[in-house]
């Protein structure tokens, strides 16, 4: 236990208490940014002419001494305790003990979290950005690829294998889009509220938040410590990342069965069976599934230990930054997978000659008499009129004439075009559609928004960059 926190109004703690509230573990994942916050806090103390320039100097060469390599013990608390602790070892009280003046832990943990996920979602928008591009570069290939398209697990209708990947990119183009409008609510700082009532010295916050990289500041000294609804929301994005990525490795696992055949998954990603030498199972898509699931759980256990809390700051929200590290690993982890497989990723033999797929031309078929019925009641409304009689005055014969030479002339040569599967692609007109000029079309559009998403990416990293650069340049200030 950290002498800095006892021997004022409590004594010791027991030992087991100490190891059952700590979070020093879960806290190495911010050991760097925490050291940063301090930094910058340090630069705003000599600012308010809260510390001398020279121990804002000695503060800053010591901070930046450990950052190369941060101090763990398992018996403090908390990473930020135990940094400050190093510092007061090296410098000593009179100096080392300055480093918190004006602060808490309650906004330097918030301001530390913050840094870290921003950065974390950066990787993660780099990370979907390469899936995205495997998959649109294994669509250009398969534009005419024939597949089918499911409903209710049952074969539904043609479409192409291109069109197929296209829907996948585009759901996770979406969580990309989520992900950049979360960054924006996480890159904002929250140093400088202190405890809860933010400080007597006059530190300059929109300051450090230039120096640490942030667009902004949480302005409410009560909302910039207790608000842990950036961390919940970046949760339930990668809870939707997942829900993607399990509805993937899902979609591979019945399309590479046995009994279905339509695609072969790469050796790599596979395994066979103890007993069943004729086994190539999914496994690795399996655990991706698995997983997913656990990331969905972290989401609703953030919810739930979020949900009843009272305002101000608690020690409940230190249980939640596992669950964040967790879920960003695991999608992280899957994405990388999923990357390696979808290039190796090859499609089963033709899937034309087979009768229950065959069947899955129903619905064009339908269209097509649909359309022609509206042809055949033309007719008969123009027999009607040249013999002045109503509708219902034509005779059963009639109909049966008028219905069985349209049948026979006109839908009786369109059903043998209609169920040929090979060129049943080209009959799709809308927008989006399977057409392989229209699901082309798509890929090279979606290949040019990957572009500017990358460079959407590039630019905020260049931001952050810049503000590292500040930072350094604060230091020579107390040289």
């Amino acid at each position: 236990m950290s002498k800095i926190l006892r021997g004022g109004r409590l004594g010791k703690m027991k030992d087991e208490v100490v190891r059952f509230i700590s979070s020093v573990e879960a806290d190495r994942r911010i050991s760097r940014e925490t050291i940063l916050v301090n930094k910058a806090h340090v630069i705003a103390l000599a600012k308010a002419k809260a510390i001398e320039n020279q121990d804002a100097h000695k503060l800053f060469q010591v901070l930046s001494k450990i950052e190369q390599a941060p101090p763990f013990r398992e018996s403090v608390e908390d990473v930020h305790v135990l940094i400050e602790e190093e510092v007061t070892r090296i410098l000593g009280k009179e100096v080392g003990g300055r480093l918190h003046t004006g602060k808490s832990r309650n906004d330097q943990v918030a301001t530390a979290i913050r840094i870290a996920s921003r950065n974390q979602l950066l990787t993660l928008i780099d990370d979907l950005i390469d899936l995205e591009n495997r998959l649109l570069r294994l669509a250009k290939k398969h534009t005419k690829s024939l597949f089918i398209g499911y409903t209710h697990l049952q074969p539904a209708q043609p479409v192409s294998f291109a069109h197929y990947l296209v829907s996948i990119h585009d759901a996770l183009e979406r969580d990309n889009q989520r992900i950049l409008e979360t960054f924006a609510r996480v890159n904002q700082s929250s140093l400088g509220g202190g405890a809860i009532a933010g400080s007597s010295f006059r530190l300059d916050r929109h300051l450090t938040a230039r120096l640490l990289g942030f667009d902004g500041i949480v302005e409410n000294s009560i909302d910039a410590v207790t608000g842990r609804d950036f961390l919940v929301e970046t949760l339930n994005v990668c809870s939707l990342i997942a829900a993607d990525l399990s509805r993937l490795a899902q979609d591979l696992i019945f399309y590479s069965s046995e009994d279905v055949g339509r695609v072969e998954l790469p050796d790599a990603f596979t395994s066979t069976s103890s007993i069943m030498p004729q086994k190539k199972n999914p496994d690795s898509l399996e655990i991706v599934r698995a997983r997913c699931a656990l990331v969905a759980g972290n989401g609703a256990s953030a919810l739930t230990l979020m949900h009843g809390l009272s305002t101000g700051y608690n020690l409940d929200f230190q249980e939640l930054t596992p669950l964040l590290w967790s879920s960003l690993d695991i999608v992280r982890g899957c994405l990388s997978v999923l990357s390696g497989l979808i290039p190796e990723l090859r499609l089963t033999s033709s899937i034309t000659g087979k009768r229950h797929l065959e069947f899955t031309a129903a619905t064009e078929l339908a269209n097509a008499i649909t359309r022609d019925a509206y042809r055949m009641v033309g007719q008969a409304v123009g027999l009607a009129q040249k013999e002045n009689r109503r509708l219902e005055e034509l005779g059963a014969d009639e109909w049966r004439t008028l219905l069985g030479k349209s049948y026979s002339d006109t839908i009786l040569r369109e059903v043998g075009k209609i169920l040929n599967l090979e060129t049943h692609l080209e009959r799709y007109k809308t927008i989006g559609s399977p057409n392989p000029k229209i699901t082309a079309k798509m890929i090279a559009t979606r290949s040019k928004q990957l572009q500017l998403r990358r460079y959407q990416v590039d630019k905020k990293r260049s931001k952050l960059a810049k503000s590292s650069r500040l930072l350094r340049q604060g230091a020579r200030k107390f040289a």
